[in-house]
């Protein structure tokens, strides 16, 4: 994990809004008992809420400083937790693992089996053919274009062999998921995943709806594949 700190209500503010990498926010209550600190701690942590409806909210309070947390405060926050009640390990490992659900939650379905796959660390046996990028490296250009673009994307540069990631022909498994998924999300009955792009798309919707001699209007900010 890395450790972002702010010195101020403000920097934290700021760093809220300019930042959405964020994946665990931790505010200090006992740094400063004042009431403005206070009401810029609340401010702060609705400010995150309103941004970001899942990220885990911590308050760090000690024992004595607790009173002076109002109900829309824990609310709003996930865990309170009291430092001096226990260790900086057990602590950090709450935040850790706040922060692992938090990631599996906002990470769409097929983009979560992919990373799962990549961690496994399978050979590529299937296309496409540069092995997983190891094929880049066997001339001076082709290391030049993996060190650009990172052995990540040429170990996820994956085909419709790999099981474990589902089939576009009978949508099932995770690319299946993903798709249901992307029709909640835009307000469809059905979605469908292609791999030629919007130009392939627009042209498969076409196919379906228009027949020689149809008129069909469409506006001129369109995709320009229509």
């Amino acid at each position: 994990m890395e450790l972002v700190t702010a010195a101020s209500v403000a920097d934290a503010e700021a760093l809220v809004v300019s930042d959405p990498s964020l994946q665990a926010v931790v505010v200090d209550w006992s740094l400063d008992p004042s009431p403005e600190t206070r009401e810029g701690a609340a401010a702060l942590i609705d400010l995150v809420r309103s941004r970001n409806a899942q990220v885990p909210i911590f308050l760090s309070a000690e024992r004595g400083h607790t009173r002076g947390i109002t109900a829309d405060v824990i609310r709003e926050v996930d865990e309170i937790l009291l430092p001096i009640e226990d260790t900086p390990f057990f602590l950090g490992g709450r935040i850790q693992a706040a922060m692992e659900r938090y990631r599996n939650a906002i990470v769409p379905p097929f983009t979560r089996a992919l990373m799962e796959f990549a961690r496994v660390y399978e050979y590529s046996w299937h296309t496409p053919g540069h092995a997983g990028g190891m094929a880049f490296l066997k001339s001076p250009v082709g290391r030049a274009f993996y060190e650009y673009f990172g052995e990540d994307l040429f170990r996820s540069d994956l085909s419709i062999s790999v099981g474990e990631l589902g089939s576009l022909l009978d949508h099932s498994g995770p690319i299946g998921q993903s798709e249901a998924y992307a029709a909640r999300v835009f307000g469809a009955q059905r979605s469908y995943t292609v791999t030629n792009g919007s130009s392939t798309s627009n042209r498969i919707v076409f196919m379906a709806l228009a027949t020689h001699g149809d008129l069909v209007f469409v506006d001129r900010n369109c995709h320009k594949s229509p």
